[in-house]
């Protein structure tokens, strides 16, 4: 058999040398990049308050749009007068203008679905007739209020209805 030759072992002291002498000349540059960069002080203050922040919750607004009758024949074949009046609920937060020179259009917005509706007689009686109105009504006068109010939307009408004997 053939005799094998050996290894020649490299010492292990000159890796650690070498590493030793990049882990100096590591430290040495993050110290010296550390001590050149530039530090400034600065006062730390409250937050300021944004306009965004500050915008207060919405409120909601119970607007009267007026009172509206009309005389119907109940179920029962009398004649009776039927009165309802409306209240927009209005939800927002900004400037409120009066509707004043709106009422001409809401009457006729609020009046027209009103007199059209085919349950009248049934409409203190029964809640859904009660609610197809408001929403036929709600329908009718929400772009109004819109354009009126911008900061405003309309989220809900409510009726009022009354049935008594005519005057």
């Amino acid at each position: 058999m053939a005799a094998r030759k050996k290894k020649q072992v490299k010492p292990a002291r000159g890796r650690w040398v070498i590493f030793g002498v990049l882990t100096v000349l590591c430290a040495a540059a993050a110290a010296g990049i550390a001590l050149n960069l530039p530090i400034h002080l600065r006062k730390i203050s409250a937050p300021v308050a944004t306009p965004e922040r500050t915008v207060s919750a919405p409120v909601q607004r119970a607007v009267d749009l007026g009172s509206y009758g009309v005389t119907v024949t109940n179920h029962a074949g009398k004649i009776q007068a039927l009165t309802i009046h409306p209240v927009a609920i209005m939800q927002g937060n900004g400037p409120w203008k009066k509707l004043q020179p709106l009422q001409g259009q809401l009457d006729a917005r609020i009046a027209n679905p009103f007199m059209a509706f085919p349950d009248l007689a049934g409409i203190t009686t029964s809640i859904s007739a009660q609610s197809a109105l408001e929403q036929q009504i709600l329908q009718n006068i929400a772009p109004l209020l819109k354009g009126a109010e911008p900061g405003w939307k309309i989220i809900g009408i409510q009726l009022h209805p009354a049935l008594q004997s005519p005057p």
